[in-house]
């Protein structure tokens, strides 16, 4: 029903709605990689140096030696690329949806497993292309 009245409106609606959530998944899901990265780095100093009495200096040097940049900027590559996936499935369930509450449950449902299937498949094949 909101789609309809935008499209009263004259707007288009793909350019009004899916546009910008594309590219906001788009952009957003790789700084979220990277929060993630930090989060998880900050988290194995913590137990190694706090649970285990690591050295702190060794730690951090051999987080940094064995963090290949070849492995960073493919991991934001596959989230830029699964963010686009995110986006364009519950883009395409979310328009196309008929029947108020219920069939919004059943598209969200839908869109959640067609993306991860999605998202494992590509994972495989861009794996085997950045690797």
């Amino acid at each position: 029903e909101q789609i309809d009245a935008l499209e009263v409106l004259a707007t288009d609606p793909v350019h009004f709605l899916v546009v910008p959530r594309v590219w906001a998944t788009v952009l957003m899901l790789p700084l979220l990689i990277i929060a993630a990265d930090v989060i998880g780095i900050a988290g194995g100093y913590l137990v190694s140096v706090v649970y285990f009495g690591a050295n702190p200096v060794t730690y951090m040097e051999n987080t940094f030696v064995f963090m290949d940049s070849a492995d960073v900027r493919s991991g934001l590559i596959k989230a830029a690329f699964f963010g686009l996936i995110i986006a364009v499935v519950g883009c395409q369930k979310g328009y196309f949806t008929r029947g108020g509450a219920e069939g919004v449950g059943r598209a969200t449902t839908r869109a959640v497993v067609l993306a991860s299937i999605a998202i494992l498949i590509s994972d495989f094949f861009l794996t085997k292309i950045l690797f």
